[in-house]
């Protein structure tokens, strides 16, 4: 799968690069009209219900190189045996997205989370669950829609380098989110 990934990077860096004719420099633009927020919500029921909020808070330093913050939380609840058991996660991270050719981006982020066992313990209580803490590392690439002239929406392919995670037990996976320009 690494090797899948790196061939599409690949693939997508030699692309020929290409700026929208309408949009604007950014050496043209103020400091405001350079910062954008967003962030994604996700939601799972079933015998692992999940809700999720990530938000996000960047700028864009050049016409193809944003840089940013973000902060996430999580509440999943495990339905084991007739007994429920919940986590708490969060964390806060950094990530970068450069702009290779019209709406395809490059996207790598690193992040730090907080994380309570999952499973649960038959000789711990819940609220004596393990909290750890989890660097993860996330490469990979995305295609953003243009809404409308201060709204965009993101679909990212993501990797997590970390492959002892316990935040995420999918890899690859997809996120959807949305940015915001303010000005």
């Amino acid at each position: 799968m690494k090797n899948c990934i790196v061939a599409f990077l690949f693939l997508t860096l030699s692309l020929p690069f290409n700026l929208a004719a309408s949009e604007r420099d950014v050496s043209e633009l103020s400091t405001r009209e350079r910062i954008f927020v967003g962030g994604f919500i996700g939601a799972q029921f079933g015998n692992i219900s999940v809700v999720s909020i990530n938000l996000h808070a960047g700028y864009r330093l050049t016409n193809r190189l944003s840089a940013g913050i973000g902060g996430s939380y999580q509440y999943a609840n495990y339905a084991w045996f007739q007994s429920a058991s919940g986590s708490h996660t969060y964390g806060g991270s950094v990530f970068a997205r450069y702009n290779v050719y019209s709406e395809f981006f490059l996207h790598a982020e690193a992040e730090m989370l907080s994380l309570q066992s999952r499973l649960p313990s038959f000789d711990v209580s819940p609220p004596d669950r393990q909290r750890i803490s989890e660097r993860n590392y996330l490469v990979g690439a995305g295609y953003g829609f243009p809404v409308s002239e201060r709204i965009r929406l993101n679909m990212l392919l993501l990797y997590n380098i970390n492959d002892g995670s316990k935040a995420y037990l999918d890899n690859p996976f997809f996120r959807i989110g949305i940015d915001v320009y303010l000005f």
